[in-house]
């Protein structure tokens, strides 16, 4: 069962990113001023660079991911689908999107105070509506597959921890194929990333939390404060900025995502929420522990019954 939910999962995945090529075939045969030929690549910055194009299709994709994985999965399951149901989600979405931004916003002051982030400008340009986008797309998107299939059924079988770890390394490599990514800026994105959005996962055992993070956190620092995202290479947001420094402050053409700061902040973060998953008895053991247990308090009970 485990596998066929992961095959899901990845086909869900890969729907709602086709999703985006789609509508931007649409809308530029409409009108868009987009190179149909160059749509179903989504990390074209030819894609990216056109909001117009771009944040339709995000939405478009974000509404496949819920639905499809909600619908396939209750099908599959046979029970409801608890990561992605229960009261109090728009709480949950709300918590993420605040401490996603204010996570960011601590990282920009920071670089700020040490000289390395400096604004030039303020105005509105159309790399607002692009980091809309990006966190729209990823945040529902990679929420779905990462925590709500992947680091689920690994948590199942090898517990909490060992999830958590393998999670985010497979988080961070497919950021490799990003067209200014870095190696170091792949091992940032899943000491930071993967560790803070597994932790929402584990600490509300529901998706919600990390998907508001997620949405904040790309569009936060790439629509608002003017930094690439994840490579990509978003252009400008609200603010027109300068970065000055070593890459290891800046993050470089990765986006300050591969920042030292980004990693100590988020990652602090990340762990403050695993102590409290830990403190709140959200932590699973692994599959034999769990067996061995139940074998241990069955005999006990037996012993009680004679």
């Amino acid at each position: 069962m485990w596998g066929l939910q992961l095959i899901v999962g990845v086909g869900v995945f890969l729907c709602a990113q086709t999703t985006i090529g789609i509508v931007a075939i649409v809308l530029g045969m409409l009108g868009g001023g987009l190179d149909p030929a160059k749509a179903l690549s989504t990390s074209s910055k030819d894609l990216f660079n056109n909001p117009g194009v771009f944040l339709p299709g995000a939405i478009a994709s974000a509404v496949i991911a819920v639905a499809g994985y909600w619908i396939l999965m209750r099908l599959l399951r046979q029970r409801p689908v608890a990561e992605m149901g229960g009261p109090g989600i728009l709480k949950e979405l709300g918590v993420g999107l605040a401490l996603g931004a204010a996570l960011i916003a601590l990282v920009f002051a920071v670089l700020a105070i040490a000289g390395a982030y400096r604004i030039v400008r303020v105005g509105w340009d159309g790399g607002i509506l692009v980091g809309l986008g990006a966190g729209i797309m990823a945040g529902f998107a990679e929420e779905i597959l990462f925590r709500g299939v992947i680091l689920r059924l690994l948590e199942a079988w090898l517990g909490s921890w060992w999830a958590l770890g393998i999670t985010s390394a497979v988080f961070g490599l497919p950021h490799l194929f990003n067209s200014e990514a870095s190696l170091f800026g792949a091992i940032a994105i899943a000491l930071e990333a993967g560790i803070l959005m597994g932790a929402c996962f584990m600490l509300t055992r529901r998706l919600w939390l990390a998907i508001g993070l997620h949405i904040a956190w790309n569009f936060v620092q790439g629509g608002i404060f003017g930094s690439d995202i994840s490579g990509i290479g978003t252009g400008r947001g609200l603010f027109e900025a300068s970065f000055s420094g070593p890459d290891l402050i800046t993050g470089g053409d990765m986006g300050i995502e591969a920042s030292i700061v980004a990693i100590v902040v988020c990652m602090t973060a990340g762990l403050v929420m695993l102590l409290l998953a830990h403190h709140r008895g959200m932590i699973v053991a692994p599959s034999w522990r769990r067996r061995a247990q139940d074998q241990q308090d069955s005999g006990a009970q037996d012993q009680q019954d004679r």
